[in-house]
């Protein structure tokens, strides 16, 4: 009885209501809703099979050199710290730290190269580029272009495991027949779809929305003054906020599955013939975006019940904003333990990178176990919180006033 209530107060409210069109519009606009023309082919031989990255030191070292030797003569190097471009400019000093590296890595004189740099005046020495020591180590190569990075501020190609962007290679005809054969095994085509509509749904929605539908509920019982009546009664504090939690979090997902499924039923329509796999939504809904939508609605509730303020709308902006802006430089990032909303989609045909899933699927599966543990911790602390205010024994909205209130009298 009480879930359904919860329940009704939520889906008939105009917060809801625009969390449907823009979670909607949002999926559209990423053309994850229709995969109508984005049909895996089998590889032919002879065809184009685009390109991949993999750490070959033979490419990857001559090909980061090159970079780092025309960002230094230009002085303008770009790195994306929390994913938006940032063009950074060195003073002398750190300028002649740069040189040091390339010094290491050449065996050229790193007063020679600081003077290459301080006497370019037109665009000669951008042509000129030095080559890579024949006796260069990697291993040591990726410590001193990590230093670089770490001069930088760090966001730069140079950091140690983002030099894989480097190692640019063709995709040969038996790994395209290979990438081919595990996404129709393995994900049994639809698996690969219904991954990248999930990457899409926690990055641009179930990471950062649910917040707002948490806090309108918590407060709007405040506002109506149903918290003093909620507070007389004999119902636990725990049944109370656990019922709440999870109507909020079945009320965002109900639209996230059948979204979900509006997207994979395109993939079907292709596949005629092939063995599908009609589960695949529900177990990326459940497994990929759930976790983030109980993260998210557990500390909405928690700092809502906390504060009796909406300072968690400010809060979780600040995480997803960093979160989906620490960009995708390399796979150990987007399957990185601590991100809120794991990436996998890295451009044209992403739903075909299967194996990159595979091997990071211990990743993914520690980190969405990790948020739905500390969804559930907050939840208690939410519980605690609730329960002591029922009691009377906290009220922080009142201890603000009066602190911020006793401290103006004092300075009055």
């Amino acid at each position: 009885m009480l879930f359904l209530q919860e329940m009704k107060k939520i889906v008939l409210s105009i917060s809801y209501i625009l969390f449907i069109i823009i979670i909607t519009f949002a999926l559209h606009s990423q053309s994850v809703l229709d995969f109508d023309g984005e049909q895996l082919v089998k590889p032919q031989v002879g065809g184009n099979f685009g390109t991949t990255n993999k750490e070959i030191p033979e490419i990857i070292m001559p090909t980061a050199l090159e970079k780092l030797w025309r960002e230094f003569l230009e002085n303008n190097y770009k790195t994306y710290p929390v994913g938006f471009i940032k063009n950074v400019k060195l003073n002398d000093s750190e300028q002649m730290e740069i040189a040091e590296i390339i010094s290491q890595i050449t065996d050229i004189d790193k007063n020679i190269i600081y003077k290459t740099w301080t006497d370019t005046k037109d665009d000669t020495n951008l042509n000129t580029i030095p080559a890579v020591r024949t006796n260069m180590d990697y291993t040591e190569f990726k410590k001193l272009m990590q230093k670089s990075d770490d001069i930088l501020g760090g966001g730069s190609d140079y950091e140690a495991d983002s030099l894989i962007v480097f190692g640019s290679v063709p995709v040969t005809y038996e790994e395209a027949v290979e990438m081919y054969d595990l996404t129709v095994t393995k994900d049994k085509i639809t698996g690969g779809y219904a991954r990248l509509f999930s990457d899409y749904t926690v990055a641009m929605a179930a990471s950062i929305l649910p917040i707002f539908l948490a806090i309108i509920m918590c407060i709007k019982d405040k506002s109506s003054n149903m918290s003093e009546i909620i507070y007389t009664r004999k119902m636990s504090s725990a049944k109370l906020i656990f019922v709440r939690y999870f109507s909020i979090i079945t009320a965002v997902m109900v639209p996230v599955i059948i979204l979900s499924y509006i997207s994979n039923f395109t993939v079907w329509k292709m596949y005629d013939g092939i063995k599908l796999d009609y589960l695949a939504p529900l177990k990326y809904d459940f497994g990929w975006i759930m976790p983030s939508v109980m993260i998210v609605t557990a500390l909405g509730m928690c700092l809502t019940e906390l504060t009796n303020t909406p300072i968690a709308i400010a809060v979780q902006c600040i995480w997803w904003l960093f979160d989906i802006n620490s960009g995708i430089q390399s796979v150990s990032k987007s399957y990185s333990i601590f991100r809120l909303a794991p990436r996998h989609n890295a451009g044209c045909k992403s739903y075909f990178r299967t194996q990159i899933f595979v091997s990071n699927f211990n990743k993914l599966a520690a980190n969405r176990l990790l948020f739905a543990g500390l969804s559930i911790l907050l939840i208690i602390l939410t519980i605690i919180i609730y329960e002591a205010k029922r009691k009377g024994k906290l009220n922080a909205h009142f201890k603000f006033k009066k602190s911020f209130s006793n401290l103006r009298n004092s300075k009055n």
